[in-house]
């Protein structure tokens, strides 16, 4: 018989774990956290709920490990870099992927506007620093069209993202609660236009 190694060890309660964020994840962007017990994560898995405790030490545990997956894919996509790419494209692209990602992520997304229950105190911590990474993606770019005279003069940089990032996860949220149709394209162009951050939907991409 093959002897396991300590790595492969690892290396399979890596997978584990792995796997239980991903089935996790998509449960709790489906319900919201309320909606999700450990029992849920477990069935769906198909394992026991001793199972889970294995690997994490409640439900907040597993949440806390899927929003941080969250952010790592939304940070590739927002911080992204593309060659010739104008502020325009840019502030749209950023726009547009954020919005798509709302949409497809649903209740994760909504868990930065709506506050988890109060005895949840590292979650809403984590939240609330999320909250400030998000608006940190936006700022610079924000910052570049108020040098481009894009915005009024003395405009507050992060007074203008903060506004930007709450007209997107307003959206979000109604698209999730309310069933309303958003298109991500769509709705880009007519942020940056009604915010005055973009010269109009033609220039855009």
């Amino acid at each position: 018989m093959m002897e396991v190694t300590g790595n492969q060890q690892h290396e399979s309660l890596e997978g584990t774990k792995r796997q239980i964020i991903d089935v996790a994840r998509r449960l709790f962007s489906d319900r919201s956290y309320l909606g999700v017990s450990m029992s849920d994560i477990a069935k769906r898995l198909g394992v026991t709920k001793a199972a889970l405790y294995h690997h994490f030490a409640g439900k907040s545990d597993i949440y806390h490990s899927v929003l941080d997956d969250v952010l790592a894919d939304l940070r590739v996509r927002l911080c992204e870099e593309r060659h010739g790419e104008t502020l325009d494209e840019q502030l749209h692209r950023m726009v547009k992927d954020y919005m798509g990602f709302g949409m497809r992520e649903k209740n994760l997304v909504n868990a930065l506007v709506v506050k988890l229950p109060p005895a949840e105190t590292e979650l809403n911590q984590q939240v609330a620093s999320l909250k400030d990474e998000l608006v940190g993606y936006f700022l610079p770019v924000i910052e570049r069209a108020i040098e481009q005279g894009r915005l009024p003069d003395g405009t507050d940089g992060h007074l203008a993202t903060t506004m930007l990032t709450a007209m997107m996860d307003g959206l979000i949220l109604g698209h999730s609660f309310l069933g309303k149709p958003v298109d991500p394209d769509t709705v880009s162009n007519q942020i940056l236009v009604f915010l005055g951050l973009s010269a109009g939907p033609s220039q855009c991409l």
